[in-house]
């Protein structure tokens, strides 16, 4: 590999970020230009869409409620009540319980690596790696 044809394809990189950059920026402004032009438009979507969700919450409660009263987990057409199991604990003792149980729990991988560098285990091994960068700015001539 020459480096005049690593050169030549810095200057790629470079243009080829300047043309995504002004592609990106005219995307944008079309679509601040679409939004101001429809605002009408995106309001009215926004509030149905508020309005829907306040429907369906008061038809859960509604739904609910009857269940309550009735005991009918099927109570009108469209609407149903599922039972799911919810489990209450405290997360401290779970861990605790899970740690005596030898339970597989997952290993804090940057507390780890930052311990193993700054004091080495022996059935960790350390090597370098060469990884290219690409600078944000970028000479285009």
């Amino acid at each position: 590999m020459e480096i005049e044809q690593l050169k030549e394809q810095i200057k790629a990189v470079a243009r080829a970020r300047v043309v995504a950059k002004l592609a990106a920026d005219a995307k944008t402004a079309a679509r601040l230009l679409w939004e101001s032009e429809h605002k009408d438009l995106i309001i009215n979507a926004e509030e149905t869409d508020r309005f829907r969700q306040l429907a369906e919450d008061n038809l859960r409660l509604m739904t609910l409620q009857v269940y309550v009263e009735t005991g009918n987990k099927t109570p009108a057409p469209g609407v149903a009540i599922r039972e799911v199991t919810k489990l209450e604990y405290d997360p401290q003792v779970a861990f605790l319980w899970a740690q005596d149980h030898r339970m597989a729990l997952k290993l804090d991988t940057s507390a780890f690596e930052k311990i193993a560098k700054a004091s080495p285990f022996n059935f960790v091994k350390m090597r370098g790696e060469a990884q290219a960068t690409i600078a944000s700015k970028l000479p285009i001539e």
